[in-house]
């Protein structure tokens, strides 16, 4: 049967999880794995939402950081634009913030006629 953990380590975990938004981190901060934190939020109903919570508050800053980083590019403020970051922080605001859209691409063509009426007018009148 898998330890149980400190109440310390509970709430190191749970500020990692709030400040990355990751199991991982949170479990690298305790100094447990994630089976453990998994193991004692089945064990605990209350450390089981507080968990969650956090996981949700850690999503929504990584999307507004990625999001404000998305506008910092935008402004023309950069000093060179990293394509490799802004990608990155486009799928981060996909995968996060709710509602937000990046980037779309438009596949095949459209083909269609233009027909061009021009009249000149006569100047000898």
């Amino acid at each position: 049967m898998s330890k149980q953990i400190t109440t310390e380590q509970k709430e190191l975990a749970i500020e990692a999880i709030r400040e990355h938004g990751t199991m991982n981190a949170g479990a690298k901060a305790a100094g447990v794995g994630v089976k453990t934190l998994n193991n004692e939020m089945k064990r605990s109903a209350i450390f089981k939402k507080r968990v969650l919570e956090a996981r949700e508050e850690g999503h929504r800053a990584v999307a507004d950081n990625a999001v404000d980083m998305i506008r910092y590019y935008a402004s023309g403020k950069a000093p060179k634009t990293d394509r490799n970051v802004l990608t990155a922080n486009i799928a981060l605001a996909n995968a996060y913030e709710a509602g937000f859209r990046g980037t779309t691409t438009v596949q095949g063509n459209i083909e269609h006629n233009i027909r061009v009426i021009s009249a000149v007018p006569d100047l000898n009148i």
